[in-house]
């Protein structure tokens, strides 16, 4: 007997969280940025398989979902709406938020060395890459200028991951 959706949610989730306590001991001891982001990736890839598992109703998607990183730029913004309302009264995350996560979710999503955007960026946490011009960059050299780990607006989308994974992991 195969596990269900619900089984593989709680397990992407629970995961997620223990992605999620890793980065937060990497950052209290001040450990290189490309750590701190990779375990970042993981925790929101894993949140958002979460969902996707969570959402799926009864529909065998497991192999498709499991097999996938990219899974982050579409669904982590709809979950951070969907639990920012839970976290805040109600309320809705403002416009310019919203559109601030949904960047900050493709720049995750860009982390992992299996999602090149279109453009073809090389950068990624974990890997060292070429640059344009035959430079080796090395992640822990790295300074990932488009993602600022210490930002107000990612740190309540890291809140916002704990929140969802702490709900689908019950």
């Amino acid at each position: 007997m195969a596990a269900t959706n619900e089984q593989w949610a709680r397990g992407y989730a629970l995961q997620s969280l223990s992605d999620l306590r890793a980065r937060e001991a990497l950052a209290d001891a001040n450990v290189e940025k490309c750590h701190r982001l990779h375990f970042l990736q993981m925790a929101a890839e894993k949140v958002c398989k979460a969902h996707l598992m969570a959402a799926a109703d009864g529909i065998d998607r497991v192999g498709e979902i499991r097999k996938r990183h990219a899974h982050i730029a579409h669904p982590l913004p709809q979950i951070a709406r969907h639990f920012y309302g839970k976290l805040n009264d109600n309320n809705e995350i403002s416009p310019w938020e919203y559109s601030e996560i949904k960047r900050l979710a493709r720049e995750i999503q860009m982390l992992a060395p299996a999602c090149k955007g279109e453009d073809v960026r090389e950068d990624n946490s974990e890997y060292p890459w070429e640059d344009g011009r035959g430079n080796i960059c090395i992640p822990c050299e790295y300074s990932f200028p488009n993602l600022d780990d210490g930002n107000r607006t990612i740190i309540r989308l890291i809140n916002l991951i704990r929140a969802a994974a702490k709900s689908y992991s019950q």
